[in-house]
């Protein structure tokens, strides 16, 4: 290797060196500051990583609580403490690899979960001055003995070298095994503390070490060496009791269940649920390409709260239970049996349920969802089971991993593990991580399927119940009229007759049910074809304004009169294209949503029909009045029919009032809506060329048209009103054609039940 250089060349290897000299790298003792600061997100996660440590000791007990008035702030555990040794090697070493070297506990085995000797930061966030006492037996003594250490963090701030900072530590022989245990006592806190405070956080910490769902432990010690469990108590040792949570009550009242388990390659999901009809459990498995997660177990409960799932609860008020799974409900990750924030957190979205739904998304994101539930092999409504997603606040549960932290013997191939973040916030999002997303959220979108599947043999069963029940009554009830001596032959004949036409009337009630599920059905069969279609028409249109742009660029002195009127009447088929194109894919959206409903108001989704052909009206100086008070409450329905109900409406009077010359007032259309005890009703009126008597007899049957226009959202073969005929009748409404006011030619009533 040369250097050049203006004066001379120089060979490296011909140069002595005129030193030899080693240096090593050193650390500022401002360090412990900066890593905690980067470590412990808040001052929950820093009790929890010290709660973390006592159950890395085998305690079976940790006591949280405030001394001295609130100025000191205790933690104390019964496990088996810190020898001087491990004092020295651990406590006192920064980022230890204790974890890699021993992943499991002395005593009860138990998976440890500390790591990068998080806890002492921790205790440097809650306080500025720590007192440690621990008591263990000391093989090398031959003896239990205690170690008492005080650390002032203040004096690490002053930036000499970490490595030139000491530490005073005492040890006594004047304890034995019942002693065993850490203290830690922190004062001179950062935050101020009270009582109330601390049981405010003392939720979060339990969010964090525990699923509050699971069995309670017991706090008796084993003789069998068996792991005995491990509570926190947010009280002083004897005092107070395991604090609990109403997860525990909450969880036993479950809809549905979703137990997932990763064995290998081989990922199993079965499911329970508490409909009658659905009886023991389903399972499905899935086989992975690669596992990168590791072994993974879980289990997640559904509520739909539905009424009276609540009722009659002692840890909250039934009614409260809504509320409370806002602020708590979701699926939370455990990581070598304690929680990882934030997964589960008020406001996270790690399994994007909130997104889907915010988009009424159509379409299953777990790519396993799809191959365990074909879409042709499920009997119900595939779009609506997509609609069915669980919402967070509709779930607790949890799933149990086993992440890999980094330390001596690493191999490259671990690196898409899961591994915890930096700031113990979740996982690296690495592809271990986004394998972990697609298995939950697979489970939950099955639990939306499941789900439908019970509530359509639900409903199913309840009519033929039903059905069963009123042949036995009619059975039961023409017995006795016959058998009746008293009943008068002519009474007995008609009251015969009345139950025999009871008979006929359930029969038929039963037929319309089973009708209009499939008709329902088959509108979302209709909606998904026209999902494709408008996608297609998309690209049309697309490749038309490509067209109308390259005709733009060339310069008007260059473009000859027929170009001229071809770029113009161009750009109005397209923007008379593009409304077609809305009322198409919202009217069929309203087809393909089958029966997720929602309350609306009517002024606003009037308007926003209206809106969508503004320009198309005001080219044709169509007048729209929207009359409909905006207080006035709208059915509870499915808001995409209600909106393509209107829709064609509208679009049927825009052919209507454009089909003849302008009367003097103008062409109008207006819309009113009012409500009564029974029904809200909807008008949609205008003045156009009206419906003549023959037509009225005939304007909603299939293949028939009212008008010879072509307009937006002229479907062409005159299935309009057919469909919005059935589309009505599926919501257990009507659609008639009334008197107009003057005036006005033509008004479509539609009436809904309230």
């Amino acid at each position: 290797m040369l250097f050049l250089s203006k004066y001379k060349v120089l060979a490296v290897s011909q140069v002595e060196p005129i030193d030899r000299e080693v240096v090593r790298f050193s650390s500022d003792s401002q360090l412990l500051s900066e890593l905690g600061e980067r470590l412990i997100a808040s001052r929950k996660v820093a009790l929890a990583e010290l709660i973390k440590n006592a159950y890395d000791a085998d305690a079976t007990k940790c006591n949280i609580w405030l001394a001295d008035s609130g100025k000191t702030l205790v933690v104390k555990d019964d496990g088996h403490g810190m020898t001087e040794q491990e004092f020295r090697d651990h406590w006192m070493t920064i980022a230890t690899s204790n974890r890699s070297k021993k992943p499991t506990s002395r005593k009860y085995n138990r998976e440890v979960t500390g790591s990068k000797g998080v806890g002492r930061f921790a205790v440097r966030n809650l306080g500025l001055e720590l007192k440690l006492e621990s008591v263990a037996y000391d093989p090398n003594a031959g003896e239990h003995r205690r170690l008492v250490a005080n650390f002032d963090w203040r004096e690490f701030e002053s930036g000499s070298g970490l490595s030139e900072m000491e530490i005073e530590y005492r040890l006594f022989d004047d304890v034995d095994e019942s002693d065993e245990g850490t203290r830690l006592q922190i004062s001179a806190l950062r935050d101020d503390w009270s009582q109330s405070g601390l049981e405010e956080v003392s939720n979060g910490v339990l969010d964090i070490v525990s699923a509050p769902y699971e069995p309670e432990p017991s706090n008796v010690a084993s003789e069998s060496g068996e792991d005995p469990g491990f509570s926190v108590y947010f009280a002083p040792p004897g005092k107070g009791d395991v604090t609990e949570s109403p997860a525990k009550e909450i969880y036993d009242r479950w809809t549905a269940v979703a137990e997932i388990n990763l064995d290998g390659n081989t990922l199993t999901y079965r499911y329970k649920h508490q409909a009658e009809s659905f009886e023991g459990a389903s399972e499905y498995t899935y086989e992975l390409d690669e596992n990168n997660v590791g072994e993974l177990d879980g289990e997640i409960r559904y509520f739909d709260q539905s009424s009276g799932q609540f009722r009659g609860m002692k840890t909250i008020d039934g009614r409260q239970v809504r509320t409370w799974l806002r602020e708590n409900g979701g699926v939370r990750v455990m990581d070598k049996g304690f929680r990882m924030p934030p997964y589960g957190d008020q406001g996270n979205d790690w399994l994007n349920l909130s997104e889907s739904h915010a988009r009424r998304e159509r379409n299953w994101r777990s790519p396993i969802t799809e191959v365990l539930f074909p879409s042709g092999e499920l009997n119900i409504d595939i779009v609506s089971a997509q609609l069915s997603l669980p919402r967070k606040n509709q779930l607790l549960g949890s799933v149990e991993v086993s992440s890999y932290r980094p330390g001596e013997g690493a191999e490259e191939d671990e690196i898409d593990r899961l591994v915890p973040a930096m700031d113990r916030q979740g996982f690296i999002k690495n592809a271990a991580f986004y394998q972990l997303q697609a298995i939950v959220r697979g489970a939950l979108e099955g639990v939306g399927i499941i789900h439908k599947q019970a509530e359509r043999k639900e409903r199913i069963e309840k009519a033929n119940r039903s059905r069963s029940k009123l042949d036995k009554v009619a059975k039961s009830t023409l017995d006795i009229i016959q058998s009746s001596s008293s009943v008068d032959p002519s009474e007995k004949e008609e009251l015969v007759g009345e139950v025999e036409d009871l008979k006929e009337q359930a029969e038929e009630s039963v037929e319309a049910e089973r009708e209009a599920r499939k008709a329902i059905e088959s509108m979302n069969l209709l909606g998904a074809v026209s999902a494709f279609m408008s996608h297609e028409s998309s690209m049309i249109l697309d490749n038309a304004q490509e067209l109308v742009r390259h005709w733009k660029s060339i310069p008007t002195e260059e473009r000859d009169e027929k170009t001229q009127e071809v770029v113009e009447k161009t750009e109005s088929t397209i923007e008379d294209y593009k409304q077609h194109l809305g009322y198409a894919e919202n009217f069929m959206k309203g087809l393909s949503e089958g029966d997720e409903t929602e309350e609306l108001n009517p002024k606003m989704q009037v308007k926003h029909v209206v809106n969508r052909f503004e320009s198309y009206t005001k080219r044709r100086s169509i007048t729209v009045e929207n009359t409909i008070d905006f207080s006035l409450e709208g059915p509870t329905m499915n808001v995409a029919v209600y909106s393509g109900v209107v829709t064609n409406l509208f679009t049927n009077a825009i052919k209507a009032v454009s089909e003849d010359a302008a009367p003097e007032e103008g062409n109008k259309i207006r819309f009113e809506a009012e409500n009564t005890p029974d029904y809200h009703k909807l008008r949609v009126i205008d003045n156009g060329s009206g419906i003549s008597e023959d037509e009225k007899d005939k304007m909603f049957d299939p293949l028939y048209s009212t008008t010879n226009v072509e307009g937006p959202g002229s479907i062409g073969a005159g299935l309009g009103l057919y469909i919005v005929k059935n589309v009505v009748g599926t919501q257990g409404g009507e659609i008639e054609l009334v008197e107009p006011p003057e005036p006005y030619e033509t008004a479509f009533e539609v009436r809904y039940p309230r």
